[in-house]
């Protein structure tokens, strides 16, 4: 009997160092990923995002681990959702938000991305809608321009009319002024 509760004790002393030593989900793998993110979120109070960022993308690049790289995704998607980082920020959040969806469906984390996914998607069709309206202004402000200079035109063409009208008029008066001292 003491033999098999040391071959019992043995087997689970293996089987327990295979888990802790096993590179992907292992304690081992674990504990890293959190001293990271730790780490990451000290740098982040400290100001240094750029040693923060390459940390949190470390993390999102392993082999998840639940509890860990979906909070770095979100982070992440927050870091890189910055005005200075322009278009490429915003592909790279939505991806980093849809990875956090897609592969954490149930952690608290993605809760908190799902509102912000609605709020750039419905920026980024804001955006799309502000493009079309600045064309759109564009070209009204060149048809505006147009019809300006058509008025323009319009109203240098009536004066000549009316100045030619003036010149018949004192043609007619000329003509009936030399026919009158004709016929005397």
């Amino acid at each position: 009997m003491k033999k098999l509760i040391i071959i019992l004790i043995a087997l689970l002393g293996l089987t327990g160092c295979a888990a802790i030593n096993k590179e992907s989900g292992g304690i081992i793998h674990r504990f890293k990923q959190e001293r990271k993110l730790a780490e990451a979120v000290k740098l982040l109070e400290k100001g240094d995002e750029a040693a923060a960022t390459k940390l949190l993308k470390e993390i999102t690049t392993a082999e998840g681990t639940p509890g860990v790289t979906d909070e770095a995704l979100f982070r992440l998607s927050l870091m890189q959702l910055r005005p200075d980082v322009g278009r490429d920020g915003l592909e790279q959040t939505q991806k980093s938000l849809e990875h956090l969806l897609r592969e954490y469906p149930s952690s608290s984390w993605t809760r908190m991305a799902w509102p912000l996914m609605e709020f750039l998607t419905s920026a980024e069709e804001l955006q799309r809608q502000n493009r079309n309206l600045k064309i759109l202004n564009l070209s009204l402000n060149k048809e505006n321009k147009e019809q300006q200079h058509i008025k323009s035109l319009n109203l240098s063409l009536t004066k000549e009319n009316k100045e030619l009208r003036q010149a018949i008029e004192r043609l007619k008066n000329l003509d009936l002024e030399l026919e009158q001292k004709t016929k005397h």
